[in-house]
């Protein structure tokens, strides 16, 4: 019961001014939203101090191509503008050969020299969240029901 009320009291809000700094540097400004970030020495220096708080990793190209077809939007003049239209991406990024969707897929999937420009041009992605099916909730019910029973 002790240890019940001990999981309670521990806050789920980063209490470090270091870590909540981290977080808005990276533009993760709400819970579940997801952000490309090149790997550096110093990015990879601010993912370790904000480990305990999130989950990354190296996307695949398929994952860059699905997230962006099918959440990506961009910051544009104030609007958050859905990436449909391969003419809004000319006008925004043609200066950085980026002339469409697949080059934007593209350049974000392979890192190259205008990296930082076009990630900052996406918006933060809202991801789901993982919920386990409904198929396997009676397993899991079970499973919970069996180990507190012999718990007792």
């Amino acid at each position: 019961m002790a240890e019940e009320e001990q999981r309670k009291k521990i806050p789920l809000v980063p209490e470090s001014l270091l870590v909540q700094r981290t977080i808005a540097r990276l533009r993760l400004k709400k819970i579940f939203s997801g952000v490309f970030v090149k790997v550096t020495p110093k990015s990879l220096k601010m993912l370790r101090i904000v480990e305990p708080y999130v989950t990354w990793g190296f996307p695949n190209l398929k994952s860059v191509r699905e997230l962006i077809l099918k959440r990506g939007q961009a910051k544009i003049k104030n609007k958050t503008i859905p990436l449909t239209d391969n003419t809004v991406i000319e006008e925004h990024l043609g200066r950085f050969d980026v002339i469409c969707l697949e080059d934007l897929i593209h350049e974000i999937a392979f890192p190259g020299k205008y990296f930082w420009e076009i990630s900052k041009f996406l918006c933060p992605f809202h991801l789901s969240v993982a919920r386990p099916s409904r198929r396997w909730a009676h397993l899991v019910i079970g499973v919970n029901a069996s180990i507190s029973s012999s718990a007792s």
